[in-house]
């Protein structure tokens, strides 16, 4: 079976995460998007006064959550294997890092948190670098009608993976809005400016 015509290699356009506990482990997926979401919810504490038709709120904080969907393409034998590798890569990446105890026993120490880094071109980045925060939700899952590489009995390799992903962002900077200043013109989207 074919792949899709939309499946043509494209390296100009990627998807990259980096772990920040190393900040060198990366992964890099060509950017065949199927969804992206970029939502935001301010939230309040709302009270409810006698003789007050309206309550009263008071604002707690705003919350980003990105939702990207995307396949991993593998047209040969050579990229269905790179593609597992960076799949393998981002699901150890999701986990923290231990240190040792030295008592003697097993016990393990978390000395740091999964966070990662990602970029997607403009569309997902801070001041057009890499945006900080933790993915919550990754999964990749082979698309089994588009058929696998099997070099030798007992290996398989998806040519194709619907991979999704839920990211929280952590901003580095300050995204209040401000009257005299503006706004940031890079925040959320890269429009150039």
């Amino acid at each position: 079976m074919s792949l899709k015509k939309s499946y043509v290699s494209n390296k100009t356009a990627e998807i990259v995460i980096r772990s920040a506990q190393d900040n060198t482990t990366e992964v890099k997926f060509p950017a065949f998007v199927t969804s992206f979401t970029n939502s935001f919810s301010s939230n309040w504490s709302e009270e409810q006064v006698y003789g007050r038709i309206d309550p009263i709120g008071t604002f707690q904080g705003t919350k980003r959550r990105i939702n990207l969907g995307f396949d991993i393409v593998g047209q040969s034998l050579a990229e269905a294997k790179e593609n597992m590798e960076n799949i393998n890569t981002l699901t150890k990446i999701l986990y923290p890092s231990y240190n040792d105890v030295d008592d003697g026993g097993n016990a393990l120490i978390l000395s740091k948190s999964p966070l990662v880094y990602i970029r997607f071109g403009n569309l997902i980045q801070e001041d057009s670098g890499f945006l900080l925060g933790w993915i919550s939700t990754w999964s990749a899952n082979p698309v089994l009608d588009m058929g696998m590489f099997t070099p030798s009995a007992g290996m398989f390799f998806p040519k194709v993976y619907n991979a999704s992903l839920d990211f929280t962002p952590q901003h580095r900077k300050d995204l209040a809005f401000d009257r005299e200043s503006g706004s940031n013109p890079k925040f959320p989207y890269d429009g150039g400016t």
